[in-house]
């Protein structure tokens, strides 16, 4: 039976101050999986972080290696069922917003690795998109609600067990688009999404939605979980 994980509303605000609010993060050498161009891994190296970026997706990866070097902060192109970290090398791990890109038969081997690379008294940190009207127009060229279903199911039964502590903590942001324009370049010019094209992108269907959930600023509401796992039990 799942575990009930206490729920905290915490309304508008960012990812990363609910995280720094919540986590000792410096000094702390952290594993951000599924990074991307490494967005969320730079607020972190603010408070005091050390990072490590790890992505498999080569586009990105490739994009990553060029950039200017930030002290601190390194990455590797790797996948989440093989991390390039030691043993009981790392204070706390992040999923944000790759969780669910990563395929569900993969899920054992992924939180293998966590529990091989974590400390005993390290974290897990978890942050999913919720649904909101930016998924409902979303859901027109890209449906992810399976695959977002199967990575809580993941969490809940591969890693929510293993640790003393477990907390939910559920808060929104905006996004903001100038134009539908703008709207479909963003989805249209990511490397790692295969399932839908330009053209599902740019059909009347979707612009009509956009327009009509976004009215009249094109500013959506974007609601996000971040579960916090602390503690690996003995």
């Amino acid at each position: 039976m799942k575990a009930t994980v206490p729920r905290t509303e915490l309304g508008c605000t960012t990812s990363i101050d609910v995280i720094a609010d919540r986590l000792a993060l410096n000094h702390k050498q952290l594993l951000d999986i599924g990074c991307g161009n490494m967005a969320f891994a730079r607020p972190l190296l603010q408070h005091g972080a050390r990072v490590l970026g790890v992505d498999p997706d080569p586009v990105q990866a490739a994009l990553n290696r060029a950039a200017e070097p930030i002290p601190g902060l390194e990455f590797v192109e790797a996948g989440a069922e093989c991390l390039p970290a030691g043993d009981q090398s790392t204070d706390g791990i992040f999923f944000s917003y790759s969780l669910h890109h990563i395929p569900a038969h993969l899920y054992p081997s992924v939180f293998s690795e966590v529990f091989r690379v974590l400390r005993p008294d390290g974290f897990l940190c978890v942050i999913e998109p919720m649904d909101g009207p930016l998924n409902q127009v979303m859901r027109l060229f890209h449906d992810e609600d399976n695959e977002r279903h199967k990575a809580q199911q993941a969490i809940h039964e591969l890693a929510v067990p293993r640790f003393e502590s477990a907390n939910i903590f559920l808060y929104h942001s905006f996004t903001h688009y100038a134009s539908f324009e703008m709207f479909a370049s963003h989805f249209t010019e990511r490397s790692f999404n295969e399932s839908y094209t330009a053209e599902d992108v740019i059909r009347p269907q979707v612009r009509k939605a956009f327009e009509r959930l976004g009215h009249p600023d094109y500013r959506f509401k974007s609601p996000k979980q971040a579960m916090v796992l602390q503690r690996i039990k003995i």
